[in-house]
C-alpha cells in the first residue's frame, strides 16, 4: 500500500511540477512576444519619420527602407495573427490552474502516507479512488506539457531520492542539467529572438556597407559609352 501511494505520489508531483514549469514558460513566451511585437511596430513608424527627415527622396537609402519598413509591417501583422490564435496566455492559465489542483492531490496522498505510519488503516478503494482523481485531473485540461518541462523538472531535482540509480548517484548528469536549463530557457524566447536579430541585422547592414544595394554599372552600357566618346579624329582613323 504504501509502495502504491508513494509512486503515485511521485507521478503526480512530476506532473504537476511539469505543468506548472509549462505555465511559466508559455508565459514568459507571451510576456516577451507582447513586448517584440509593440518595439517592432514602434521601430516601423521611427523608420518612417527618420526615412522622411534625412533621407533625400528616390534615393537608394530612401528606397531600401521603404521596402524594409514595408515587408516588417506585413510581417508583423502575420505574427500577431498567429500570436492571436495560438492563445499561449490562456493555456498558460489553463495549465496552472491544472497544476494547482495536482498539487492539492499530492498534499491529500501525503496525508494518507502519514496515516499508514501512524497506523491508521487506508483500504485499497480510497488508494484506487486517489488513483482514478489523479488520472480525472489530468484529463481534465486538454492541453499538456512538454516534454522538456520535464525534464527541465528532473534536472532541478536530480538529487533527490526519487531521481537516483541503483548506486546513489543522480540519473541525470550535472553538466545535461545545465543543458537541459538551458534549452528549456530558450525554447520561450527562441522564436522572437531570431526574429530581433534578423531585423537588427538587416538595420545595421547599410552602415557597415552603405553601396552594397546600389546596382552595379553594366559593363555592355559602360562599353558603348566609351566607344561613344570618342573624337572626330578617333572615328575617322577608324573608318580609314
Amino acid at each position: 500500500m504504501i509502495a502504491f501511494l508513494t509512486k503515485l505520489r511521485t507521478d503526480v508531483w512530476r506532473t504537476s511540477s511539469a505543468r506548472y514549469n509549462a505555465a511559466r514558460r508559455l508565459s514568459r513566451r507571451d510576456l516577451f512576444a507582447t513586448i517584440s511585437l509593440a518595439l517592432l511596430s514602434a521601430m516601423t513608424v521611427a523608420i518612417a519619420f527618420i526615412q522622411r527627415v534625412y533621407a533625400p527622396s528616390s534615393s537608394p537609402v530612401d528606397n531600401y527602407f521603404t521596402v524594409f519598413s514595408a515587408s516588417l509591417g506585413v510581417f508583423l501583422l502575420t505574427i500577431s495573427l498567429v500570436e492571436w490564435g495560438a492563445k499561449t496566455g490562456s493555456i498558460a492559465d489553463a495549465l496552472h490552474q491544472n497544476a494547482e489542483k495536482l498539487n492539492a492531490l499530492q498534499r491529500r496522498i501525503g496525508i494518507r502516507i502519514a496515516a499508514i505510519g501512524a497506523s491508521s488503516p487506508v483500504t485499497w478503494v480510497e488508494a484506487q479512488a486517489l488513483a482514478d482523481e489523479y488520472n480525472a485531473i489530468k484529463a481534465d485540461c486538454r492541453h499538456n506539457h512538454h516534454p522538456i518541462d520535464d525534464e527541465y523538472f528532473r534536472a532541478k531535482q536530480r538529487t533527490a531520492p526519487e531521481f537516483l540509480d541503483a548506486s546513489g548517484n543522480p540519473i541525470i548528469s550535472q553538466k545535461d542539467a545545465h543543458k537541459i536549463s538551458l534549452v528549456w530557457h530558450l525554447s520561450s524566447i527562441w522564436y522572437f529572438a531570431g526574429l530581433w536579430l534578423i531585423t537588427l541585422g538587416l538595420l545595421v547592414l547599410p552602415m557597415n556597407y552603405p553601396d552594397w544595394w546600389k546596382k552595379q554599372p553594366d559593363s555592355t552600357v559602360t562599353h558603348v559609352g566609351a566607344s561613344q566618346s570618342l573624337t572626330p579624329s578617333q572615328n575617322g582613323s577608324q573608318h580609314q
